[in-house]
């Protein structure tokens, strides 16, 4: 793998369990799954870098603006081992950074083709946090206002709403300050 820059274009929804559950099934049988890992993440602040790291994934991801916008700009930088999640965790304490708590996600992707589009459906858990599907194109350059037509079909299609940016901001916050370290 080499390093990435793009534009992640995308939707969220928050899911009850039920919800999820019936994704879990559904989604599988309608369209072909891409990846599925068990990723554990740290976010650390000012700014928006995490550390993100599976079984067969270890990266340092940037990201633009606030969870909740539609189309944030992307870097990915992929490292060569579990250890090297380790050094950077250093540096970034070394520099001040402050990290939030790690938060553990089972994520499933599936492709959903949508008007000559690859659009990727992510159904995560979120342990101790939430259910949630994210809808997502990636691009080059932030084509907005071609893909949030299609997100937004996509989650029709699917019988889901998309997320209160609000709501979902308030949820995060409230994740941080219940599993900070004191």
């Amino acid at each position: 793998m080499k390093p990435e820059s793009f534009f992640e274009i995308e939707l969220k929804s928050l899911l009850n369990k039920n919800q999820y559950e019936r994704l879990y099934q559904e989604l599988p049988q309608k369209f072909k799954i891409i990846n599925k890992e068990k990723l554990f993440t740290t976010r650390f602040r000012p700014g928006d870098i995490r550390l993100r790291y599976s079984d067969k994934t270890w990266e340092i991801v940037c990201k633009e603006g606030n969870p909740c916008q539609i189309s944030r700009k992307e870097v990915k930088i992929p490292l060569q081992s579990k250890e090297h999640i380790k050094y950077f965790e250093e540096a970034f304490l070394l520099s001040k950074m402050k990290p939030d708590p790690t938060w553990e996600k089972d994520k499933i992707e599936f492709i959903y083709p949508l008007n000559g589009f690859q659009y990727i459906i992510c159904l995560q858990h979120i342990h101790n946090f939430a259910y949630i599907l994210e809808v997502e194109y990636l691009s080059q350059s932030n084509d907005i206002i071609i893909h949030e037509p299609n997100l937004r079909k996509i989650f029709v299609e699917l019988n889901c709403q998309p997320i209160n940016p609000k709501e979902f901001s308030e949820k995060i916050n409230e994740y941080i300050k219940l599993n900070s370290k004191k």
